[in-house]
């Protein structure tokens, strides 16, 4: 197939899983893996298996890294079709050419020539579906940093199934149908190392003859206009469902704050569960809330009275959170002090900050070997990251691919010579080497985590008992806001969501400020429990899900 100028990228023509692109899966995996925290799945089962003409459709707001994490995840060879530019991007070509993608020609870039150009495409996307092949396609059309997807929803994904399926009906296979797979992805800070990500696979929508014999006139003429509309309609509403979009930053950092008051920080929830009342309460502070141009995903229409509790909500929201941002103090801080009724005792800060700091010094002492190891390249990516942000905000999107790509090709780097020189030299010390490297990064997680803990503790100890008295009643008229408005929840919320009354979690006061140093370390060997699902490696919180620099 033809790119710019006289080169030509045809991709294969797989039909399942090639050992390539199995190694590019595994390569993928490495890369989410260390990059993600956790990454939550579900659904998977919703994808239909091999040989099945199907289409991955995604909402797009990370650039590569959402086909990444797509590939790693899904149980088949999705196939994505992605802007012809990339073919010619150092590194990356190589996997792109391999993967079984294939070019897509933007106006922007080819001018007149891209329709044409994409008629080819058109023609090979079509042969696959009409092959058996999964597809990968962002119905947005393009990849932006935004808190919603992009809209309107385009509906090329609707009318090459239509396509498919006219072409298959014509060739005498009227059986012959096309599974459009909704996904939604969900990251909690998309563009920092160690996040989380949540995976939904959506209830598919089947696109077959009978389907599109509903849309033929009395002649037997379909309006394949109006059916692809409907289509795209359908797929739109089956992506909102499993998104959070929220029309500004602003309205997805109240959000955060209401879960966080509706269920008290920590990871008792599962991801899945956390990210569903962060969206559950999105939709409650949209009711009446500014939009920006181009936001389609309105809330239901609402009454005065609604619209009122709403206004009031995020008004007692934002004092809050503000005052919380202000003192450097997070909201279980204040619950703690409200059912106390006082803050921590100043001793009680003082033994926990010794501790914390201990367990700072010890491990960012076991940890510090390795990240000078890493220091160059943890420096190059701080370099990329300030230039791609300074070429303005469209560009936030390619923050996340290139760090896990950097990352990726580092840390194969590292495995490919360890094992080799293991192998080689008949030692175990380069695996041993390698083994260190991922305790390093367990040892920088609780490092930060614990200097986190001892900054709050720190804030903690000189906040006085008049400011932490009007941030409980602040807290507590926060509170009094969202109980009107439980009513504008979205209806099942509590059927995925156990919520448990502020009054009935335990304290686990010891636990929480008297940690054994020696318990901690062991559990670096182990996988770390996070605190609060939103948190990320700095050393102050941060209640938003907004680029955080």
């Amino acid at each position: 197939m033809p790119t710019t100028g006289t080169q030509c990228c045809a991709p294969p023509e797989p039909r399942g899983m090639t050992m390539l692109y199995q190694g590019i899966r595994w390569w993928f995996r490495a890369c989410a893996a260390g990059f993600y925290a956790t990454t939550e799945v579900h659904g998977l089962k919703n994808v239909p298996a091999a040989g099945n003409p199907a289409i991955v459709c995604f909402n797009h707001g990370n650039g590569l890294a959402d086909p990444l994490v797509l590939i790693r995840k899904t149980n088949r060879m999705v196939r994505f079709c992605a802007k012809d530019a990339l073919w010619s991007m150092p590194v990356m070509k190589y996997f792109i050419r391999n993967s079984g993608a294939v070019p897509v020609y933007r106006a922007r870039e080819h001018g007149e020539k891209a329709k044409e150009l994409n008629l080819e495409v058109f023609r090979t996307v079509i042969s696959a579906l009409r092959d058996g092949d999964c597809l990968g396609f962002a119905p947005e059309g393009v990849s932006r940093f935004l808190p919603y997807m992009e809209q309107p929803l385009k509906t090329g994904v609707a009318r090459i199934a239509i396509e498919a399926v006219q072409q298959a009906t014509a060739a005498g296979d009227p059986t012959f149908s096309v599974t459009l797979v909704p996904v939604g992805l969900t990251y909690t800070h998309r563009e920092k190392f160690r996040s989380d990500l949540c995976m939904r696979y959506e209830n598919p929508i089947k696109v077959d003859a009978s389907m599109i014999a509903e849309y033929a006139g009395k002649d037997g003429e379909v309006d394949t206009f109006a059916c692809a509309k409907a289509i795209t309609k359908d797929l739109n509403a089956r992506l909102d469902g499993v998104t959070i979009n929220a029309p500004t930053w602003e309205v997805m950092r109240l959000a955060i704050t209401a879960t966080r008051l509706h269920h008290p920080i920590g990871t008792d929830l599962t991801l899945g569960q956390y990210l569903t009342l962060v969206r559950a309460w999105v939709e409650v502070l949209k009711h009446g809330a500014e939009v920006p141009e181009g936001y389609y995903s309105q809330a239901p229409e609402s009454s005065a009275a609604d619209l009122a509790i709403a206004a009031h909500l995020r008004e007692a929201l934002s004092k809050y959170q503000d005052v919380l941002d202000e003192k450097g103090i997070k909201c279980e801080r204040v619950r703690r002090a409200a059912q106390f009724g006082q803050a921590l005792p100043w001793y009680w800060c003082a033994w926990g900050m010794v501790q914390r700091g201990l367990l700072t010094a010890v491990t960012m002492t076991l940890a510090l070997p390795g990240l000078l190891i890493f220091s160059p390249v943890w420096s190059y990516l701080k370099r990329r990251e300030r230039y791609l942000l300074g070429k303005g905000p469209r560009w936030n999107d390619s923050v996340a691919e290139m760090k896990m790509m950097v990352c990726g090709l580092v840390g194969m780097l590292f495995v490919v010579g360890s094992v080799t020189a293991s192998v080689y030299y008949w030692n175990l010390a380069p695996l041993a080497f390698l083994y260190y490297m991922y305790v390093t990064m367990r040892c920088y997680e609780e490092a930060v985590g614990s200097a986190r803990s001892f900054y709050t503790l720190y804030k903690l100890l000189f906040l006085s008992p008049a400011t932490m008295k009007v941030m409980v009643q602040l807290r507590t008229e926060a509170k009094g806001a969202m109980d009107p408005a439980l009513k504008l929840l979205p209806a099942g919320v509590s059927d995925h969501v156990s919520l448990t009354a502020d009054e009935a979690r335990p304290t686990r006061a010891l636990d929480y400020y008297f940690p054994w140093i020696v318990a901690r370390l062991i559990m670096l060997f182990l996988r770390r429990r996070k605190k609060d699902w939103n948190e990320v490696l700095r050393l102050k919180d941060h209640a938003t899900m907004d680029y955080v620099s």
